[in-house]
C-alpha cells in the first residue's frame, strides 16, 4: 500500500534551512499593477467602474507606493469589473494552490460539444507542453510555465464540464 502526504512549503523546512526553489508565476503586486495597467479601456475606465478615483487606484496598485493599500475586497472588485483573474492566481501560485474555474450547469445544450471542447482543451494542453519542451536542451520559461498551467486548468474545467453534463443525464431515483 502506498501513502502520499503533502506539507505546505511553510513547514517542511526547519527555521534556518533555505526554502527549496520552487518554480513561480507572476507575484501578487505585480499582478494588481498588470491588472490596472493593462486593462483595455484603461485605467480612468477601470476606476469608473470601481467607484474609485483612477489617481487613488494607479496609486494603490504601485509596487514602489508605500502609503496607499489595495484592500482584499478592492481587488475582488477589479478583478471582476476587469475580467482578469490574474491576482487570485498569483495569490493560489504563491500559497501552492491552483484555481478551476466552477462548473456551471449543465442540463442545456448540446453533449457532443461539451465532449469536443474536452478534447480541444486537451490538444492545447498538451501542445503547450511540447512547445516547452521542444527545442532540445533549453530551460523552460516562466511564460511557457504559465500558458501549460493555463491549459491544465482549462483542461481541468472541461472535464468539469463533461461529469456535469453526465449528472444532469442522470435518471431521478425512484421514489421508495
Amino acid at each position: 500500500m502506498k501513502l502520499n502526504v503533502s506539507i505546505p512549503a511553510a513547514f517542511t523546512n526547519g527555521k534556518d534551512e533555505p526554502v527549496p526553489n520552487k518554480v513561480r508565476g507572476q507575484d501578487v503586486a505585480i499582478a494588481a499593477y498588470n491588472t490596472v495597467h493593462t486593462h483595455e479601456a484603461g485605467v480612468k475606465a477601470l476606476a469608473a467602474r470601481m467607484a474609485i478615483s483612477p489617481n487613488t487606484l494607479a496609486h494603490k496598485v504601485n509596487p514602489q507606493n508605500g502609503t496607499h493599500h489595495l484592500t482584499l475586497r478592492e481587488a475582488v472588485e477589479m478583478q471582476y469589473q476587469s475580467g482578469n483573474f490574474a491576482i487570485l492566481h498569483a495569490m493560489a501560485d504563491e500559497l501552492g494552490h491552483t484555481c478551476t474555474l466552477a462548473t456551471p450547469a449543465q442540463h442545456e445544450g448540446n453533449p457532443v460539444d461539451t465532449l469536443m471542447h474536452l478534447q480541444m482543451e486537451f490538444a492545447d494542453f498538451v501542445r503547450s507542453l511540447a512547445d516547452a519542451v521542444r527545442g532540445g536542451e533549453g530551460a523552460v520559461t516562466g511564460n511557457q510555465m504559465r500558458r501549460a498551467e493555463h491549459h491544465a486548468q482549462e483542461t481541468v474545467a472541461a472535464v468539469g464540464h463533461a461529469l456535469a453534463l453526465l449528472r444532469a443525464r442522470m435518471r431521478a431515483v425512484p421514489a421508495a
